[in-house]
Parts: structure tokens; C-alpha cells; sequence
């Protein structure tokens, strides 16, 4: 049951921003811009996240890892910088991916697939990486 709540919440978060991005685009005409670039990442992270939790591929544990890893690193990256706030605030995405790691490992006996599907963790990576940029590029300039 837990796997399709966090399904619907993945992909309820997906539709949410896909539905921001159609405002911004009835508002300001059909532009590309940093913000709805960013929103379109955020929209393919979470789709992906909610197709995984909905059908128990292991795949996320390998997605939510890399998650893991990168905010970490930015953490690392902004409390060695003197950027304390930004570094604290980072500090809540850990340990809800640590929370939900945690549960993957705890129920990876119901997980299918392979840990590594490139045409889905390519994207996946990606959209992480791009969103990450996008997301702290202001604040490194």
C-alpha cells in the first residue's frame, strides 16, 4: 500500500508542476526559459519516481542513491562556501531520501527489475543534474 501512496504523491507533484507549467505558458506565451526549464525537469523527475513506486522497480533504489549523493555534495559544497542557510535547507532533502532509501532496502524483496535501466536512469540523471544547476545557479552567482 505504502508503494502506491508514495506513487500518487510522486505523480500527483508531477501533474501539479506540469499544470504550473501550462499557467506559465498561458501567461507568458510559449518561451523557454530557466524557470520552465526547471519546472519541465521537475516534472520528469517526479513522473519517473511515481512510474517506479508504482510499479516496484528497483531501479529507485540506484535513483534515489544519486539523489543522495548529489545533495550531499552540494551541502558539503555550500557549508565549505559560508552559504550556512542554503547548506541547513539541504540538509531536510537528506533525510527524506535517506527515509525513503530506508524504506526501499526494508521492502527491496518486492522490487523488480534491474537496479541499473539506462533509458531510465539516464534521464533520470539528467533532469537531476540540469535541476540542480537550474535550482542553485543563482545563489553560486
Amino acid at each position: 500500500g505504502m508503494y502506491l501512496v508514495l506513487s500518487v504523491i510522486f505523480y500527483g507533484i508531477s501533474i501539479y508542476t506540469a499544470l504550473g507549467i501550462v499557467m506559465l505558458i498561458l501567461d507568458t506565451g510559449i518561451t523557454l526559459t530557466l524557470a520552465s526549464t526547471l519546472f519541465l525537469c521537475y516534472v520528469l523527475l517526479n513522473g519517473v519516481i511515481g512510474y517506479g513506486f508504482m510499479f516496484y522497480k528497483k531501479w529507485l533504489a540506484v535513483a534515489f542513491s544519486s539523489n543522495l549523493v548529489l545533495t550531499g555534495f552540494l551541502t558539503v559544497f555550500f557549508s565549505t562556501n559560508d552559504m550556512m542557510p542554503r547548506a541547513t535547507a539541504l540538509l531536510v532533502g537528506i533525510v527524506m531520501t535517506a527515509a525513503i532509501l530506508l524504506f526501499l532496502f526494508l521492502t527491496r524483496h518486492f522490487l523488480s527489475g534491474r537496479y541499473f535501466t539506462p533509458k531510465t536512469l539516464i534521464p533520470f540523471w539528467v533532469a537531476l543534474l540540469l535541476s540542480s544547476l537550474l535550482t542553485n545557479f543563482s545563489v553560486l552567482h
